[in-house]
């Protein structure tokens, strides 16, 4: 189904995983979708051909446009480049991100900043470069892929689950702010959807300290993979999370929740009283502290 109201989105990460599907979704439904890639010209030069090749055969209108989140200039010139283009900026989608899964003591600090560039510090760039086109047009909406793991941290999960907690602080820190401006910040939180990332995941440098959670480390791993397949049908698939995105793309302005699950039953119930709690937590907190005029909850 086409969309009536077609939206002009940037979408980072769209090589692969849930970036893929988001931006293959939302060209369908008729919108004009920037789909964002880094190293045009080396390891994504398959999918950016790819993505053209789909454009020209579907008649989509969709473009790759070359951004890296990690640096300054590049998400400067590609914004610029979008808006001088589309005209517009409707919705930013903060998808980019890596996943350090590992022991953290066996990981540097080098190591760690180079989780939280992609996945943090990724989307204060790009956001900071949308921001003035969005303010000036009076509307738009900032939408960071975040994680459940924002909320919670397994085992050898610690960066990756730390620069989604981050990610979440950002996000509801930009809702409030960017509120009298027009401007929507929200998060949808997927659970642990089949996609490349786990994969690809980046293991630490330091094999000798690796070595020391050998044993449990390959365990905690077999446990994963093997529960994973075994309760594939019941997680689904994972076009429930680009489909989310696609609503949350269409929804109309103002009317976007600060917070989507996408999560199994059970998961989503247990987050859903988290988020619940720590809505109420935050409205009594900021009341007491005489700033509760500044949420924009009510």
């Amino acid at each position: 189904m086409r969309s009536t109201d077609p939206r002009t989105v940037l979408i980072t990460g769209a090589s692969s995983g849930f970036g893929r599907l988001t931006t293959e979704t939302l060209a369908r439904r008729g919108h004009r979708v920037f789909a964002g890639l880094r190293d045009l010209e080396g390891r994504n030069q398959p999918a950016a051909a790819e993505l053209r090749a789909l454009a020209q055969a579907e008649q989509l209108d969709l473009q790759v446009l070359e951004i890296d989140v990690t640096d300054d200039a590049s998400v400067a010139a590609a914004v610029l480049d979008l808006t001088e283009t589309a005209g517009r900026l409707d919705v930013v989608i903060n998808n980019a991100g890596r996943n350090f899964a590992g022991p953290l003591e066996a990981y540097t600090a080098a190591e760690a900043q180079q989780q939280f560039e992609v996945n943090t510090l990724g989307a204060l760039r790009v956001n900071n470069a949308a921001i003035p086109y969005l303010r000036a047009q009076g509307h738009g909406a900032l939408i960071q892929v975040g994680s459940l793991s924002a909320w919670l941290t397994p085992p050898f999960n610690g960066l990756y689950a730390a620069s989604k907690a981050a990610l979440r602080s950002l996000t509801e820190a930009w809702h409030h702010e960017l509120a009298p401006y027009g401007i929507e910040s929200v998060i949808i939180e997927p659970a642990s959807y089949p996609t490349n990332i786990g994969g690809n995941a980046a293991m630490p440098a330091d094999q000798e300290r690796l070595a020391l959670y050998g044993e449990t480390l390959n365990s905690f791993v077999s446990d994963i993979v093997r529960h994973s397949t075994e309760q594939a049908d019941r997680i689904g698939p994972a076009s429930q999370v680009s489909d989310a995105l696609a609503t949350l793309v269409e929804t109309p302005q103002g009317k976007r929740p600060l917070r989507t699950l996408v999560a199994p039953k059970a998961q989503f119930s247990a987050i859903e009283a988290v988020h619940e709690k720590a809505t109420e937590a935050l409205q009594v907190v900021a009341d007491d502290m005489g700033i509760g005029a500044y949420l924009a909850l009510r």
